[in-house]
């Protein structure tokens, strides 16, 4: 996700033309956008002893994953667009608190995930 983050965000900078032109409010807002989805994917793996089936397990994994991976669009829109200084800090440390807590919770739920049974399938739903 980082990767194609970056690739899109090199392929944004090749479509302005000129210089990049730092923008404040351009950076805040996404260091806003980034730290406002952090507690939404932290939330996701709050609750991991409250997984029932493998399924609930991959489900949250991948819905985490893509919550918290989110930091990385816009750090990648911040360099593309020569963003500087406090924001892109802010924002690069928002991104390693965001992957960190992915690896971690990742790791938490395929533990969980291997000692839940599969989810059943009611009798007659096939």
């Amino acid at each position: 996700m980082a990767a194609v983050g970056r690739g899109s965000g090199g392929r944004v900078g090749t479509l302005a033309p000129g210089p990049p032109r730092p923008s404040g409010l351009l950076a805040w807002t996404l260091v806003a956008l980034a730290v406002l989805l952090l507690p939404l994917g932290l939330a996701s793996l709050a609750r991991l002893a409250y997984v029932d089936s493998r399924q609930a397990a991959l489900s949250r994994a991948i819905f985490a994953g893509v919550t918290l991976s989110t930091s990385s669009w816009f750090a990648a829109l911040a360099l593309a667009t020569g963003q500087r200084g406090a924001p892109v800090l802010v924002l690069l440390a928002v991104l390693l608190l965001a992957y960190a807590a992915g690896f971690v919770g990742s790791g938490r739920l395929g533990r969980a995930a291997a000692a839940a049974p599969p989810r059943r399938e009611a009798p007659g739903s096939a």
